[in-house]
């Protein structure tokens, strides 16, 4: 055996040892768990295909030979179930259409066991011939259906596999801001359920696709097949055993975001307002009540389409008002902020208010989802605390906690959207002056 053999070898085995282990976990995730032990598996039976073509396996047995290619039309499906298991309270039957083409092509290539040995050695020959034989050309030619002629001298197997793939790979990260979205309308901090981990580890499935279309699709380009033993061709699937090692250690040590989603459930239906028309603003002076975002604007929006709005909510325009001041006369006597596990029901109940009525204030009022509207008032804070001299050195993971942020990150990401610069920038600014 090789070293890409070894390495084939190596990456199936752990795959199908993490699978196990995502199969056998007793967590509250196990229909995800169980989507991403699928991915996995598939994702290994990619490399044993790979490492069996190297042996020579499928010419004493070519019947088997055309199984597992058509499972790579899993791979996308089965990691859009699985992002999609974890941001949804159910998964309904209907999403296993999502499978129908793995399985339809599966099936299609059952019909090969019907042909004779010798009629599947020359199909899988010429399959991965230079195709130059007329003779075995002509064999295939009388023998496969049209369907697979098609499918093999177009390519369309890797060409269609990118191509779905890739949009899969946009799907997932579309469902993962949509979840993004849905829980920055109940909770002030976002970071054990945000799926960033899961975020990362779509970009790099695409990485991969990249280096799949440039290091194997590329052969075709050049010569019009590829040499399935030849380095170029195998680094897209050396690159696969380091993506299946990151998938599954990090399903397995996934951030618990479960108990997030059905914590917003149990909040009141809510509308989740569009990243094009929210906009952040700063609370003033803390011994001020903060003006509503955008207020200039608001004078320009004709009343009757306002009261329009919240008649249509349930909620008229004087309560929302009325709200609206209560809601942010209590935030900043209370400092209520300054609880990084602040949520929506919290919120409410400190108002006297349902949880819905005081998003409707947060989002139609203010223009703003809750996440936005408590972390404004910590932005806030911070450059309070450090325009201030006596607080003005205090350390960024201290500052950030004391206004009531997780970590660094989440208050470094949460100051630049607010302010357009780093902390760091911003206390240079306070010293630097103002050139013209």
């Amino acid at each position: 055996m090789d070293f890409i053999g070894f390495l084939y070898g190596f990456g199936m085995l752990q795959g199908v040892i993490l699978a196990a282990v995502l199969l056998l976990a007793s967590s509250g995730h196990r229909l995800a768990n169980g989507f991403m032990a699928g991915l996995i598996l598939v994702l290994s039976l990619g490399l044993l295909q790979n490492w069996v073509v190297r042996t020579e396996f499928f010419m004493q047995h070519p019947g088997f030979a055309l199984m597992i290619p058509p499972l790579d039309f899993a791979w996308g499906p089965l990691l859009y179930l699985y992002a999609f298991s974890l941001t949804t309270k159910s998964v309904s039957w209907k999403q296993a259409f999502h499978l129908l083409p793995a399985v339809l092509l599966l099936i299609n290539s059952l019909n090969f066991f019907t042909y004779s040995i010798e009629e599947q050695r020359n199909f899988i020959t010429y399959l991965w011939s230079d195709r130059t034989d007329l003779v075995l050309e002509q064999q295939v030619t009388d023998i496969a259906p049209f369907f697979w002629q098609t499918w093999v001298n177009l390519h369309l197997q890797g060409n269609l596999f990118a191509l779905q793939f890739g949009i899969y790979c946009f799907l997932v990260l579309k469902q993962i801001k949509y979840h993004n979205q849905r829980l920055q309308q109940h909770f002030s901090s976002i970071e054990p359920m945000n799926l960033r981990w899961l975020q990362s580890l779509s970009l790099v499935c695409l990485v991969f696709l990249a280096i799949f279309l440039v290091f194997n699709r590329s052969q075709l380009i050049l010569v019009g097949h590829f040499d399935v033993t030849a380095l170029a061709p195998n680094i897209p699937y050396i690159f696969l055993v380091l993506l299946i090692y990151s998938i599954g250690t990090a399903a397995i040590f996934q951030p618990n975001i479960i108990w997030g989603v059905e914590a917003a459930d149990h909040s009141e239906p809510t509308s989740i307002p569009s990243p094009v028309t929210e906009t952040q603003s700063d609370p003033v002076e803390a011994t001020e009540i903060p003006p509503s975002p955008n207020h200039e604007e608001a004078s320009d929006t004709p009343k009757e389409i306002t009261s329009v709005k919240y008649e249509r909510s349930g909620l008229s325009l004087e309560d929302a008002e009325s709200y609206k001041i209560e809601l942010m006369k209590i935030m900043q006597d209370e400092e209520l902020y300054l609880d990084c596990e602040l949520t929506l029901p919290d919120l409410a109940e400190r108002t006297g208010l349902t949880a819905h009525q005081v998003s409707q204030v947060i989002n139609g009022q203010l223009n703003q989802n809750f996440f936005s509207f408590v972390n404004n008032y910590r932005i806030q804070l911070a450059k309070k605390l450090m325009s201030d001299p006596a607080t003005s050195n205090m350390p960024i993971v201290e500052l950030a906690v004391e206004v009531g942020f997780k970590s660094k990150s989440s208050f470094y990401e949460a100051f630049k959207k607010t302010t357009q610069m780093t902390p760091t920038q911003y206390k240079k600014s306070l010293v630097e002056p103002v050139t013209a």
